[in-house]
């Protein structure tokens, strides 16, 4: 069970994010594991981050065969989209469709795949269902028990002028926000990009940064939704209640200005904590 995404983050860089829980079934154990596979290479100059979700071996498996096409393809972009469909649908043949028909279905090896790669100056995306290989629609994509969710989250949130810190940002709130909202995603969240055909790494603890301040935002959103929607400071108050009394009323959120300052210092927090 995962939660994995990736984003458009203009200027030909994407951004790859995914939880790093791994839960095992039976046991109830759960271990801190990335989840995020890369590699680079000079020629031809590329780059590819794949991810997964669902039957840890199989995705395991899968990964470095795709990884290892990759690395050793020299074709046109086109022609290694047409390798790498064709590695999916015979690992598939080989290792998962001996069980169909033959096992219950739950018991049958399930798993999806997101991948980016740079290539030749090319960017190619794909999404890996099974026996399922579908090119990846801008500006994001997403898979794993907590897809619904993300999806939901991203089609609100996406900005219309992205970059790469704000991709980064956002991917790490919405693995934030899956994290806290669906059984089974968790512990920590990995983020890796690809920028100008290399791949890169944000650190752990810029992500536990970013992530102490969406805790901030989460304690003035109600507050900023309050005084969009106008809704009254505080009751009123009669005026037979003591003076004394009526200061012991506490409004329901901060005045506007204050949240305004809170913003800006939030503002001020993340401008520094960027990735490069």
């Amino acid at each position: 069970m995962t939660i994995a995404i990736q984003l458009d983050a203009g200027n030909f860089s994407h951004v790859t994010a995914s939880d790093t829980q791994v839960t095992y079934e039976g046991i109830g154990a759960k271990a801190d594991i990335g989840k995020i596979r890369s590699a680079m290479r000079a020629k031809p100059l590329g780059a590819i981050n794949v991810v997964g979700a669902g039957d840890t071996s199989y995705i395991t498996a899968l990964s470095q065969e795709i990884i290892k096409v990759f690395q050793k393809f020299s074709g046109t972009a086109d022609q290694l989209e047409g390798r790498t469909k064709k590695t999916v649908k015979d690992f598939y043949k080989a290792e998962v469709l001996p069980f169909v028909g033959k096992f219950k279905d739950r018991n049958v090896p399930d798993y999806s795949l997101l991948i980016a790669a740079r290539h030749k100056s090319e960017t190619k995306l794909w999404n890996v269902d099974g026996n399922l290989f579908t090119i990846s629609e801008s500006p994001f994509d997403c898979i794993g028990i907590g897809e619904s969710v993300a999806t939901a989250l991203l089609s609100r949130l996406y900005p219309m002028h992205c970059t790469l810190d704000s991709a980064a940002i956002l991917a790490a709130y919405v693995i934030y926000r899956v994290k806290s909202s669906v059984d089974g995603c968790g512990l920590k969240t990995e983020i890796r990009f690809i920028h100008q055909d290399k791949v890169g790494f944000v650190p752990n603890d810029r992500v536990e940064k970013w992530e102490g301040l969406f805790q901030k935002y989460d304690r003035i959103e109600r507050q900023v939704f309050y005084h969009a929607m106008n809704f009254v400071f505080h009751p009123a108050i009669p005026d037979f209640v003591a003076k004394e009394l009526k200061g012991q009323i506490t409004p329901q959120m901060k005045p506007l200005p204050e949240l305004v300052k809170h913003i800006e210092a939030m503002r001020e927090d993340f401008a520094k904590h960027t990735i490069f």
